[in-house]
C-alpha cells in the first residue's frame, strides 16, 4: 500500500514542480477575459478537449438574457452556441464572485474547433467579456500509463487484480479498474 502512496506522490510532485508557483495545475493558460461590461473578469484554461475552466471567474448577474457563448466565426455574435454551466443546465447566468467554473462544450464541439468564448447576452446581441482560442491550440490530452499489475503495487495479501493507470494535465493520477480486493476488512 505504501508503494502506491509513493509512486502517486512521485507523479504528482514531479510535474507539479515546474507549474506555475502561484497554485495548483488547471490545464492550459487560453487568456484572460476581455471584459467590456458587468463587471466580468477571470482566467480561462483548457482542461482538455473538450473542458474549459474558468478561475477568478466574476460576473454581476445582471444582464437580461445571458450565457456561456462560444462559437466558431471571427467574433462573438449571434451565431455562436450555448455552453451549458457548471452544473449541465443551459440557464441564464446568475452572479458569480470568484468562482471556479468548468464548462464543459457540447456534444461535437472541441476547443480546436472555436474561435472564441464568451459570456454573451443573446437579447442585447452584446458580448459582456471574451476570450479567444489562439490559432493552434492544441489542449492537453489525457493519456493512459498502462496496466501495473496490481501485486507489484499492492502486497499479495491485499490485491489481486490489475489496475490501469491515467494521467490527466500532466501531474495528476487517476487510477481506475481495480476489481476486487482479495482480503483483509470489508
Amino acid at each position: 500500500m505504501y508503494q502506491i502512496c509513493f509512486l502517486l506522490l512521485i507523479f504528482g510532485t514531479k510535474d507539479s514542480l515546474s507549474q506555475d508557483e502561484e497554485g495548483p495545475y488547471r490545464g492550459k493558460f487560453i487568456g484572460k477575459l476581455n471584459s467590456y461590461h458587468h463587471q466580468v473578469s477571470g482566467d480561462v484554461y483548457a482542461v482538455d478537449e473538450w473542458t474549459l475552466l474558468l478561475v477568478n471567474f466574476n460576473y454581476d448577474g445582471t444582464g437580461d438574457d445571458t450565457f456561456f457563448w462560444a462559437g466558431d466565426s471571427g467574433r462573438p455574435g449571434p451565431q455562436g452556441f450555448i455552453v451549458q454551466n457548471e452544473h449541465g443546465k443551459t440557464n441564464i447566468l446568475e452572479r458569480y464572485y470568484n468562482a471556479e467554473v468548468m464548462l464543459t462544450l457540447p456534444e461535437g464541439k472541441r476547443i480546436s474547433r472555436i474561435k472564441w468564448l464568451s459570456i454573451y447576452d443573446i437579447g442585447s446581441q452584446n458580448a459582456f467579456a471574451d476570450v479567444y482560442i489562439p490559432d493552434e491550440f492544441e489542449a492537453p490530452q489525457q493519456g493512459v500509463l498502462g496496466p501495473w499489475p496490481g501485486r507489484a503495487l499492492c502486497p499479495a495479501s491485499l490485491c489481486s487484480s490489475w489496475m490501469l493507470v491515467h494521467y490527466l494535465f500532466r501531474s495528476s493520477v487517476m487510477m481506475g479498474q481495480v476489481k476486487k480486493f482479495t482480503s483483509g476488512p470489508e
